[in-house]
């Protein structure tokens, strides 16, 4: 809808992770594949608001932790359209503890996805796609996310993972929980995490042990994930 800020997330966006000068290097959407909104973003839809605030602007679009313009990491250095999606690298990420954490959490691969607020200008509907194609859009700020979720839209981060992925994911985020030198607040979004995961593990083995009449039986097969399921219960949001 044109004029409403809008949230997208954009799942394995991260490219490179430079620890040394703290520089964080991906994209933050991909252009001409359709995503969970229904929309297609087309190449050359955020040429006008680069051109107007792209980095050499006195109003340059920020870098945010988790959308908050509380905590912003900076501006970006880079931020460019390439044939695969919107690239982007990072200034050198400030010393607080929020991107302290930030680059801890790239580091393990816990996150692994960007997000960008933006309004759309034009668009226009493709009945034989099924899509709204995204010509133009006003970016107004790109951020890091441990969560595909946001004020405005329904969880969606963990929707295309594989149980071993979940699997995988869990035991990383486990792993931060215990022995991580983390924020508060970072601790909490990783327990949402936690929560999200087991809640997508449950409904996840619930669908694939019950594709078949052959297979066993859902309950049955649910059994064989118990271990996650009880590594991601035990973990309780005060």
């Amino acid at each position: 809808m044109k004029g409403i800020l809008e949230f997208k997330d954009f799942v394995g966006s991260v490219k490179d992770i430079d620890t040394k000068n703290r520089i964080v290097t991906g994209y933050l959407t991909a252009f001409g594949n359709k995503d969970h909104d229904g929309d297609i973003g087309q190449y050359g839809m955020f040429a006008k608001t680069i051109a107007e605030n792209g980095p050499k602007s006195k109003n340059a679009i920020f870098f945010l932790n988790q959308h908050d313009w509380k905590q912003p990491h900076g501006r970006f250095a880079v931020l460019e359209e390439q044939k695969e999606g919107l690239y982007f690298e990072s200034m050198p990420l400030p010393n607080t503890s929020y991107s302290n954490d930030a680059i801890i959490l790239y580091q393990e691969k816990i996150i692994n996805e960007h997000s960008y607020g933006y309004v759309v200008t034009k668009s226009e509907f493709d009945k034989s796609k099924d899509a709204r194609i995204l010509k133009e859009v006003r970016l107004y700020e790109g951020s890091n996310v441990t969560l595909g979720a946001n004020s405005s839209t329904p969880f969606t981060g963990f929707k295309n993972l594989s149980l071993d992925q979940i699997s995988q994911k869990s035991n990383d985020i486990v792993k931060m929980l215990r022995n991580g030198n983390l924020t508060d607040d970072t601790f909490i979004q990783l327990e949402l995490a936690l929560k999200m995961l087991q809640s997508e593990a449950y409904e996840l083995g619930k669908t694939e042990n019950t594709q078949s009449k052959n297979e066993p039986s859902a309950d049955t097969q649910i059994k064989a994930y118990e271990p996650l399921l009880n590594t991601l219960t035990s973990f309780k949001i005060n």
